[in-house]
């Protein structure tokens, strides 16, 4: 600015010298060219004058529109100068104002954008990367940022390609479920104002294994709840018959009581798994002495053991040994195992032992020398309703549920559960829980 202020007086000095020369040649007195150059010099600085605000409202107004932050203008400047600098403060205060508010909300939206579970992407017209978010990123397989990027060439579905072109899209955008590298992916795409879209992916994978485990679990329930169900129907039809013996009579009442007591089983073991699998279900954690606890289930099950040929034997080392864990807990885990190997191991010995597995776990096992499980089959037994031998198991009365329940208990306790077998040989249940600080 000062630059141009000096280049206007040295332009008008040189300027009036000029004139003053010109006039003295053409003969115009020395009164008449001072007169001439007086009034130009009163109008150079007239010009000056006035211009001067000008040209500093418009470095001011140039140095805003760049992003600077130039000093306030004085506003006491006279007339309306002191209006228009009055009014490019205000203007400017209003423009850092907007600006950190944009700052404040871009912040804002990259928090919300970062710590969004489902995850984002923006398109332009063309289908390219505009936006994605982290978990975007994540569910592609992408550490390194994405925009810029063609959408077709990040995914493999090329439903989920068309479905996602921005010139394909409804006006009110348009929902579609996509398997999307290995998982199920609801997607939500709506159209932007700029012609390019918005898309909200959601995981649903978990939720659709949890739909199929619902279904089969009816499923199963339905078919073992049928079997005991439409005998007992035949049994009371045909006791309603008076020509029938009563020795038959007595036969078919009591197969009415047993499949009674088994629906009754299963129905139990239902309300179990459904307890057990309640999120806010409170699980009792204190001192269980397992060689007592143990010592009583094998007492209960004794006799049915003998009846089968079956030994039972009890090793606890330390005998005081404690696990930091539900006692109900523990005495279903226990009475599930050893039942189960009493039902279906064909052993002619099972060995409960308690023994310390490290400084933080004890370990619970149960051990048989029947005739095994198959490899194959080790990993599905903890499943509802999974059985090795269908039919030999309805025969023996299990209702499926039975390792499954030990499952749930385990785990809820803070513990894990495995199994190991050799056909022919025997199979060991191995449970490992908290141990009782000492």
């Amino acid at each position: 600015m000062r630059v141009r202020l000096l280049l206007s007086i040295v332009g008008t000095s040189l300027l009036g010298l000029t004139l003053f020369a010109i006039l003295d040649r053409a003969g115009v007195g020395g009164a008449g060219a001072i007169s001439v150059l007086l009034i130009l010099s009163l109008a150079a600085g007239l010009t000056l004058l006035l211009s001067q605000p000008f040209g500093v409202a418009s470095d001011f107004a140039e140095r805003l529109s760049r992003g600077g932050s130039p000093p306030r203008l004085p506003e006491n400047a006279p007339g309306q100068t002191g209006d228009l600098y009055r009014a490019l403060n205000r203007l400017a205060e209003s423009h850092r104002s907007r600006v950190r508010q944009l700052g404040a909300e871009q912040a804002e939206t990259e928090v919300l954008l970062s710590e969004m579970a489902d995850g984002v992407l923006a398109l332009d017209s063309n289908g390219s990367v505009v936006r994605a978010n982290a978990e975007l990123r994540a569910v592609v397989g992408s550490a390194d940022p994405i925009e810029g990027r063609a959408m077709s060439s990040i995914f493999r579905n090329p439903d989920l390609v068309r479905f996602l072109a921005p010139a394909a899209l409804p006006a009110d955008g348009a929902n579609g479920e996509f398997e999307v590298f290995g998982r199920n992916m609801l997607v939500t795409a709506r159209p932007l104002p700029t012609d390019g879209i918005v898309a909200v992916f959601s995981d649903v994978t978990e939720l659709r294994r949890l739909d199929a485990v619902r279904t089969e679990f009816v499923s199963n329930a339905s078919h073992e709840l049928k079997t005991p169900l439409t005998t007992i129907r035949g049994y009371a039809e045909t006791l309603l018959d008076d020509g029938i013996p009563e020795s038959d009579r007595q036969s078919f009442a009591a197969r009415i009581v047993d499949h009674s007591e088994r629906m009754a089983a299963l129905v139990e073991d239902m309300l179990t798994l459904a307890r057990l699998e309640e999120p806010d279900r409170w699980i009792e954690r204190v001192p269980v002495r397992l060689s007592a606890l143990a010592e009583s289930i094998s007492s209960d099950l004794a006799l049915r053991a003998a009846d089968a040929g079956i030994e039972l034997v009890l090793e606890c080392e330390p005998p005081e040994l404690r696990a930091l864990a539900d006692p109900e807990g523990v005495r279903q885990v226990l009475e599930n195992l050893i039942d189960n190997a009493i039902r279906h191991s064909s052993a002619s010995q099972i060995t409960v032992r308690a023994s310390k597995a490290d400084s933080n776990r004890v370990n619970l096992s149960i051990e048989d020398d029947g005739r095994g499980i198959p490899v194959a089959q080790l990993e599905r037994i903890f499943e509802r309703f999974y059985r090795i031998d269908p039919s030999r198991s309805r025969e023996t009365g299990g209702t499926g549920l039975g390792l499954a329940i030990v499952r749930h208990w385990v785990e809820s306790m803070g513990g894990d559960v495995r199994a190991e077998s050799t056909l022919n040989e025997g199979t060991a249940f191995h449970v490992r829980l908290p141990a009782m600080e000492s």
